[in-house]
């Protein structure tokens, strides 16, 4: 080997290794000039930064250094620290939906950026050539080194983030599955959230459920009693999001981050009808990315179809098909409810039963649509001239109830008086050969009574109403009928006979 070549060599290895020293002191300040070569060549990294509010000079900086740190023989390398900082970087640009492709150009990016700082203090200089050279020759090398690190977590991450979609898919045919298996609504409520937390790996959140314009609060996991008001309003319904999903999803899934919750609140809908609100969330640090919320999204059309599905059983059970006003199974709750609260508190309690005098008549003459027509006006009628807090029910075929909490026997005969008023107003504008007419009959309870011996005494008072109105009826049949006529026979004889 030739002297002179081995001592040039040492030489150029020497003052390389002295001006990676001199400007890693201030590896900020290298970080900066070599953001300027990264802003010239890769602003979509730096566009990148600034949405995600990262700090790009200080990323700079810690590629120059431990590229410069490369070129310096008097360090042994930190490769194991090295590489997992790479494979952190790799994995964060992964994240943020950054092309592989990108990140091993802007690395590139970072090395011509060093090469670039080496080369002002020594231009012009002897053996400038043999020095930048010779940092080439090892930052090939290095660079190599660190984008193998860089791939492998961004191909982590990838695969993480496939396994999660095949966990999550699994995770949503389990949420159908399980959901599917009742229509009791507050029972449908729970599982939904806690299958929820568990596709999402998650163990805090509280499900609400719209009822007009308000939102009540049904079931939480992971709560103590005294955190649940703390987070419904750090994450409940009324609580400004950050961002928001955009997908094809019906229901409205947005990003939550506070000072200490880290949320997804789903706005849960179904045929463009709010009927819920799901948010789950963390205390410990976790970004969720725009595949969380749209996985989010998905199962939240899920669960408010499932709401919707056992609302809606519900109120079937609750309600008369034809009517729509509530069924006897209703009624009978209600009663017992209203009677146990009337015993408890001292409060009056009415009951009110209306027959549909002439539902058979109408049936026979004008057919059963009419005969439903008639139930109709009368179902109508009573939630014209009843409060909104007494309950309406048809509990027979022609037969209806209601129940009058805070309500005494002067009040309710008002109401009956209303009512008869009312659906004969209504009867007359069907312009049919039958009017519709009701019976009424009235009871109040009395301390110790249960609501069935309510029921009776209104039950007997129906029954005296309508043997009271058939008699006025037939009364009023007899006045009208024509008085008989006396007219004398040819011969003289009499004769009687009846006007037609």
């Amino acid at each position: 080997m030739n002297p002179g070549a081995e001592s040039g060599g040492s030489h150029a290895g020497d003052v390389l290794a002295t001006l990676a020293s001199g400007l890693g002191v201030d590896s900020r300040e290298s970080g900066r000039k070599a953001l300027e070569v990264v802003r010239a060549r890769s602003p979509e990294l730096v566009t990148l930064s600034e949405e995600t509010g990262e700090d790009l000079v200080t990323t700079s900086a810690g590629f120059i250094e431990m590229l410069l740190a490369s070129l310096r023989n008097d360090l042994e390398l930190p490769w194991t620290e090295f590489g997992q900082r790479s494979r952190d970087y790799g994995r964060l640009r992964a994240a943020q939906g950054m092309p592989l492709e990108s990140l091993i150009d802007v690395l590139a990016v970072y090395r011509r950026a060093t090469i670039e700082l080496l080369s002002r203090p020594i231009q012009g200089k002897p053996h400038y050539d043999e020095i930048i050279a010779l940092a080439q020759s090892r930052l090939e090398d290095v660079t190599e080194r660190l984008t193998t690190a860089i791939a492998r977590g961004y191909l982590d991450y990838i695969d993480e983030e496939h396994r999660a979609r095949e966990s999550e898919m699994y995770g949503l045919a389990a949420i159908v599955s399980a959901m599917g298996r009742s229509l009791d609504l507050g029972e449908t409520a729970e599982v939904a959230l806690v299958e929820t937390l568990a596709a999402l790996r998650l163990s805090t959140g509280a499900l609400w459920l719209r009822e007009r314009s308000s939102y009540k609060l049904v079931h939480t996991v992971g709560l103590e009693r005294d955190q649940v008001d703390d987070f419904g309003r750090k994450v409940g319904p009324h609580v400004k999001a950050s961002a928001s999903a955009v997908g094809r999803s019906e229901s409205q899934v947005d990003r939550i981050s506070g000072d200490e919750w880290n949320a997804m609140r789903a706005q849960l809908r179904v045929r463009g009808r709010t009927v819920g609100v799901v948010s789950v969330g963390t205390i410990v640090d976790r970004l969720f990315s725009a595949s969380d919320l749209l996985f989010m999204a998905a199962v939240a059309d899920q669960v408010a179809i499932a709401i919707d599905r056992a609302r809606q059983f519900a109120s079937e059970a609750r309600t008369d098909h034809l009517t729509g006003l509530a069924n006897r199974r209703e009624f009978e709750r209600v009663m017992e409810r209203e009677v146990a609260l009337a015993e408890r508190h001292n409060r009056r309690l009415s009951l009110m039963m209306i027959d549909l005098d002439n539902l058979k008549r109408i049936n026979d003459k004008l057919g059963h649509s009419a005969g439903d027509g008639a139930l109709k006006v009368v179902a109508q009628q009573l939630l014209r001239v009843v409060r909104a807090s007494d309950l309406c029910a048809r509990v027979g075929g022609d037969e209806f109830a209601v129940a009058m909490p805070e309500t005494d026997l002067d009040r309710a005969r008002d109401v009956a008086l209303r009512l008869r008023r009312a659906v004969e107003h209504a009867g007359l504008g069907m312009r049919a050969p039958e009017h519709v007419e009701v019976s009424v009959g009235i009871a109040a309870w009395k301390p110790g009574q249960d609501w069935q011996t309510v029921y009776q005494a209104a039950d007997n008072d129906l029954y005296e109403d309508k043997r009271r109105r058939k008699t006025v009826r037939r009364w009023q049949q007899e006045d009208a009928a024509p008085s008989p006529i006396r007219i004398l026979g040819r011969h003289g004889g009499r004769r009687r006979i009846s006007g037609a």
